[in-house]
């Protein structure tokens, strides 16, 4: 065989590949995977107003205080963090340690539910006026049991954050702790669950037997835009069911209706956070986004009524 005969041949399986290539694109773009049926209950036909931390301006962040004036409000989504004690209760806190939300001082991994519920969560917030309004108040850190037993809705959607700051060796425990929660409240189609950490989501993946609804962590995210941005989006396959998203990341521009589109066409929805802002709220309503994560709900649902 001449070295020109090698060389058609080589050409000829390379422009195989890359016809196959080019082919599963086309079919996956223009022909989307169906609508994802396990999101049912997130289909409101306008942007979800997701209260971050219940609306972390209007009352103490992560706490009953906050998620039932959200619930009052009328939104469709409240969002909170989750760490757990040292004896084994999922609560509701952002931080790894209560020392900015409280008046007390520790790690949460190393306290007791009876010590971190001792501590007042309304000490140090201040409401847009400025005012300690909740301070003495009573407020606490809650269990993810008391939540969905107070909040008590059948239609009131829930994005629970296990933060990858607890010690990694509890991520696979309060995976399975969680999980058992949701289907005691029977709040399977209900619950998003996200982490940063993509470990975290497979994670949760295991423990329910892949019936948790779950949002893709950084990783994920990562992988989608890169595909996205290189104009390969057709090849992403997902193992998940939303995305949760800034505007922007590392100066790239994600507030994109191509991006949203394409998530779309895979099947998934794209929440953005955190977003306090009437004009940028608007710009993504405009977009078409399925979320919008803020810690001034109230704004968000002014916006969407009119």
């Amino acid at each position: 065989m001449t070295k020109k005969t090698k060389r058609k041949k080589i050409w000829r399986i390379v422009g195989l590949v890359i016809g196959i290539i080019a082919l599963i694109w086309i079919i996956i773009f223009f022909f989307p995977v169906s609508k994802n049926t396990d999101l049912h209950k997130f289909d409101r036909e306008r942007p979800l107003v997701i209260a971050h931390g219940g609306g972390n301006d209007l009352a103490p962040s992560n706490t009953l205080a906050a998620f039932t004036n959200a619930h009052e409000l009328g939104v469709d989504m409240l969002e909170f963090d989750i760490h757990m004690t040292k004896d084994d209760y999922l609560v509701s806190i952002h931080d790894p340690t209560v020392d900015r939300t409280t008046d007390g001082q520790g790690r949460v991994n190393d306290m007791t539910l009876e010590e971190v519920q001792a501590l007042d969560a309304g000490a140090n917030f201040q409401d847009v006026n400025g005012e300690y309004s909740y301070r003495g108040k009573g407020v606490y850190i809650p269990t993810v049991d008391e939540i969905f037993s107070t909040i008590n809705d059948s239609d009131m959607l829930y994005t629970i954050e296990i933060k990858d700051s607890n010690d990694p060796d509890l991520y696979q425990e309060m995976s399975v702790l969680l999980w058992k929660l949701i289907q005691e409240y029977g709040l399977e189609e209900n619950v998003l669950i996200a982490a940063f950490d993509q470990s975290i989501i497979d994670m949760v993946l295991e423990a329910s037997d892949g019936e948790a609804l779950v949002s893709g962590g950084r990783d994920e995210i990562t992988k989608f835009v890169v595909f996205h941005k290189l104009f390969l989006n057709g090849l992403y396959q997902q193992d998940v069911h939303a995305l949760q998203i800034p505007t922007e990341d590392s100066n790239i521009n994600l507030m994109d209706k191509k991006l949203i589109r394409g998530a779309h066409n895979r099947g998934m929805d794209v929440h953005y956070w955190t977003i306090n802002d009437p004009e940028t709220m608007q710009e993504l309503i405009d977009l078409g986004v399925d979320g919008i994560m803020t810690d001034r709900p109230d704004l968000l649902m002014e916006l969407i009524d009119k």
